[in-house]
């Protein structure tokens, strides 16, 4: 749905909003990476220019209308001017809104980077270097009466600054050849990512393929120029990717596969309420790295960190979860998507797109009732210590906690429903608590009852229906594990199963989550008939590297957790590594192992049906004798599933 022109503004105004806007401090020039005892500047931001602080990024696409939103840091309007086939030079300026929740703290402010890597290497970033201007005016532009799958040429021009970009309708349901959906998720940029290499995490049981040497050790090459993390009672040395250049280079393989849209299941930026963050997430997809979502539009959902304001506050206090309450709403004013018209408070965290056959249901599993928290003990079902087939999910919904004593409601355990609507109306003026932008995923609640009637809806149109969400519920990661059992996890995904036999009953092909930072496919069919979706966790976007979970036996080992008995395949356990040392005495990794990477999902529409292959891609970096990165590969691990649909978008079983 499209959003209110006016922004939410904020009751209390942050200690930057004295600070910048009315009195800009001096400009310093961004600078590299150095060592701990490089002298740092004072902590600055530069004056407001003319131009885009933000490119211009697609939102809200469909067949026949795009939305072009932009931010810039003076107080102009903007003009866009779109042609193509049906339109003749239509041309839009845009009224500039003030995004007062962008202005940097003061903590923000005098924040200092530095990066310890393990192996007695110490890194900095100038202070304040990553720093922009305390000024973010938003454009928003919706161009309608558009032609389906037709190209269209944009030029937006914002002060003295001008960007020319195109941009692809989706098809009609009815007419169209090939389509192409990649999706990853946890992002979670911030300009740390410019210093940190993250774990690498190698599994205990099945860590190298036959004949493969081990990884390279404590003081060797590699660990000199990377450095190490113990995790598991292991020592490993860090990827050679910094987190930075991780994204770059997936979104570089992503742009060559020229898709249609781009999903973002959650974790965008490393705590919405830290403005770095998005600064960084911006520089990535529509500034100084690349423009790609000038050209893609971006399908994101909330993850945990869209609830997250990092030095700011984290999650909030008991007394105060403001925090919380500003990450959420500078997510908000950000993206535009089409949400619950039904329902506008909830600020379309949750939303339907069409894209041709195929229709795609957006989720918010970032909170349920009632609340849990393994720090307070507050837990809905019983305590358990058994893996998942204990689990009895079929009956959540109907009979809850009486049909299943097990039974798991809420994802995150940081705050509860009432103490987040409480600080939303104290944050905003005039605003209620049924104003709150906080929906739950429970049924009974509005956003279920929504997802319900989705996809009623889509299955009568004959759509292929696809699901993100943030909260894998499906996972074997550290996180798989619900907050009422013995090896709980207070951000877990487990409740979202409470939607899986309305995901069988409606035939969904596959679920996209992340939230574990792992690359997995579970399989799921409750009811053992042979019809089930894919459940995947593609968290492998850029932050960590991580495996299943582990515990320690009677003997004290660590072994696999091993809760999640719906999985197929994940990177660590099934794609074991392989290490060479080369002519030249050098140790390298030939392939195998967790990378970096995304899901790709090509459709194709063909005489008998349409096929969907799923195609799990890691970005192999390929290193010279010194270990610097010479380039990276787009390979696909073997775990490629194919899907056979009839014209009504069923799934046709093997």
């Amino acid at each position: 749905m499209k959003k209110s022109v006016l922004l939410r503004r904020i009751v209390i105004p942050t200690i930057a909003s004295l600070i910048a806007v009315t009195s800009p401090l001096p400009f310093v020039e961004a600078a590299p990476k150095g060592k701990a005892d490089q002298k740092v500047s004072e902590s600055t931001v530069r004056e407001p220019e003319t131009g885009f602080r933000v490119l211009p990024y697609l939102q809200s696409p469909s067949s026949t209308s795009m939305t072009i939103n932009w931010v810039s840091e003076i107080v102009e309007p903007g003009r866009v001017i779109v042609t193509g086939p049906g339109m003749e030079a239509k041309k839009v300026t845009s009224a500039p809104q003030y995004m007062d929740l962008m202005e940097y703290t003061q903590k923000e402010l005098e924040q200092e980077l530095t990066y310890d890597s393990g192996n007695g290497v110490v890194e900095t970033l100038p202070q304040g270097s990553w720093l922009e201007s305390n000024s973010n005016y938003k454009h928003s532009v919706t161009i309608d009466g558009l032609e389906p799958d037709t190209k269209y040429n944009v030029v937006v021009k914002q002060g003295k600054k001008t960007h020319t970009s195109k941009f692809e309708t989706f098809p009609d349901s009815e007419d169209w050849d090939e389509l192409s959906l990649i999706a990853f998720s946890d992002t979670e940029t911030e300009p740390f990512g410019e210093l940190e290499h993250r774990e690498w995490e190698l599994h205990p049981i099945n860590p190298y393929a036959p004949g493969s040497e081990e990884r390279p050790g404590e003081g060797s090459a590699f660990d000199q120029k990377y450095g190490n993390q113990e995790r598991n009672d292991m020592f490993l040395v860090r990827y050679p990717l910094d987190q930075q250049t991780a994204l770059n280079e997936n979104l570089a393989h992503i742009e060559a596969a020229d898709p249609d849209a781009l999903l973002i299941a959650g974790d965008l930026s490393q705590g919405s309420g830290y403005q770095p963050a998005w600064d960084e997430f911006w520089r990535h997809f529509a500034g100084d790295f690349t423009d790609f979502a000038t050209h893609t539009p971006l399908l994101p959902a909330i993850g945990n960190w869209e609830t997250y304001a990092s030095i700011n506050g984290g999650y909030g206090s008991a007394e105060d979860r403001s925090p919380a309450v500003i990450s959420r709403n500078k997510y908000h004013e950000y993206f535009d998507t089409p949400g619950d018209e039904d329902n506008p408070q909830y600020e379309d965290s949750y939303y339907r797109t069409d894209i041709g056959p195929i229709t795609l249901l957006t989720l918010d599993s970032t909170n349920g009732i009632p609340d849990e928290s393994t720090a307070t003990g507050t837990l809905t079902g019983e305590l358990y210590s058994e893996n998942d087939a204990t689990l009895n999910e079929s009956v959540w919904a109907e009979q809850g906690v009486d049909g299943d004593p097990y039974i798991t409601t809420d994802t995150q355990g940081q705050f509860t429903t009432e103490a987040y609507n409480h600080a939303f109306t104290k944050l905003f003026d005039g605003l209620s608590l049924e104003d709150s932008d906080l929906p739950n995923f429970n049924p009974g609640t509005e956003q279920y009852k929504w997802a319900e009637e989705q996809l009623q809806d889509a299955r009568k149109q004959g759509q292929i229906v696809l699901v993100q969400f943030h909260h894998a519920a499906y996972s074997s990661g550290v996180h798989g594990a619900p907050p009422n059992h013995e090896y709980a996890d207070n951000q877990s995904g487990v409740a979202m199963r409470v939607y899986s036999p309305m995901f069988e009953e409606y035939g969904v092909a596959a679920v996209i989550s992340g939230h574990d930072e792992m690359f997995e496919r579970s399989w799921v069919d409750l009811d053992g008939d042979g019809n089930g979706f894919h459940s995947y966790d593609v968290g492998v976007a850029a932050d960590g590297l991580r495996g299943e979970k582990m515990i320690r036996d009677e003997d004290g080992n660590l072994v696999p957790q091993e809760f999640n008995t719906h999985t197929q395949w994940s990177a660590t356990k099934d794609e074991p590594e392989y290490w060479e040392t080369n002519e030249n005495g050098v140790k390298h990794l030939i392939d195998g192992g967790l990378h970096y990477g995304h899901l790709q999902m090509d459709f194709e529409n063909k005489p008998d049906g349409i096929e969907l292959t799923m195609a799990p891609v890691y970005i192999f970096p390929i290193l010279d004798d010194n270990y610097d990165l010479v380039r990276t590969e787009r390979r696909v691990y073997d775990d490629v599933q194919t899907i056979q649909f009839d014209d009504e978008g069923n799934i046709i079983q093997d």
